[in-house]
């Protein structure tokens, strides 16, 4: 027993370990350019160009889009690692899916749609405010997950197998690249768009502490859909 409580620390800190070095490698990677804009920028100010002033305007949107990045890895990293306790307590999943969804139902250019079947409720044991947070985060991946120039469309469902609940929420989107599948739901901590940031660890994390699971199917370019199960207390 003591073995395996050294062993969940070991692998504990080893994963911390892991993030830090990958939030220090992040806002490392805009600092350079940052500082070597800094250094072009007083050189064309003592030449004294005619295009001086347009030359500022694209620094500034250049640095701000720099601070930006560095500002949101911070946010998340901060989101994740004071992420409070759960207080679990009798919570209804329809409603809750129904209120995130109308939060979505305004998104430019993508079409969502809702169904619960004949459920009015289904009462699950879990915090109520994280269980928000992991259908916001589920809602944006979805989102985030289809091409700009497509007409988006995500599909959510909520039905009750025997003493479970499924949540289901399917978009059209782009699918999820193979190299990414297996670390999916690892912290990243990255300013690449093809990162998936903290969102699908927080759900994980959040999703498990109730006693649930979470996984996906993905066809590449063919749109992805995320499961969540949880036990049922009772549903009507």
């Amino acid at each position: 027993h003591e073995s395996a409580i050294k062993l969940a620390r070991s692998e504990r800190e080893d994963a911390w370990r892991e993030m830090a070095k990958q939030i220090a490698h992040e806002i490392k990677n805009p600092l350079t350019p940052m500082k070597l804009n800094v250094q072009q920028l007083y050189k064309t100010w003592r030449d004294n160009p005619g295009d001086f002033e347009s030359r500022l305007a694209r620094f500034t949107e250049n640095q701000i889009e720099q601070i930006d990045n560095l500002s949101s890895i911070a946010t998340e990293f901060s989101n994740f690692a004071r992420m409070p306790k759960a207080k679990p307590g009798l919570t209804d999943l329809v409603s809750a899916v129904k209120n995130i969804s109308q939060l979505f139902s305004d998104v430019r250019n993508i079409v969502l749609k809702l169904d619960t079947g004949i459920l009015e409720e289904v009462i699950i044991y879990a915090d109520r405010e994280h269980l928000g947070s992991m259908l916001t985060n589920l809602f944006r991946n979805a989102v985030q997950a289809i091409p700009s120039n497509r007409k988006g469309e995500i599909n959510v469902m909520v039905s009750v197998s025997e003493s479970k609940v499924i949540l289901s929420v399917r978009d059209n989107g782009s699918g999820i690249p193979d190299e990414l599948r297996e670390k999916l739901f690892i912290p990243n901590f990255t300013t690449k768009s093809s990162g998936m940031g903290l969102g699908l660890s927080i759900v994980k994390r959040i999703v498990e502490t109730a006693n649930g699971k979470i996984w996906f199917e993905s066809l590449s370019g063919g749109g992805s859909t995320f499961f969540v199960e949880y036990p049922v207390v009772s549903y009507k």
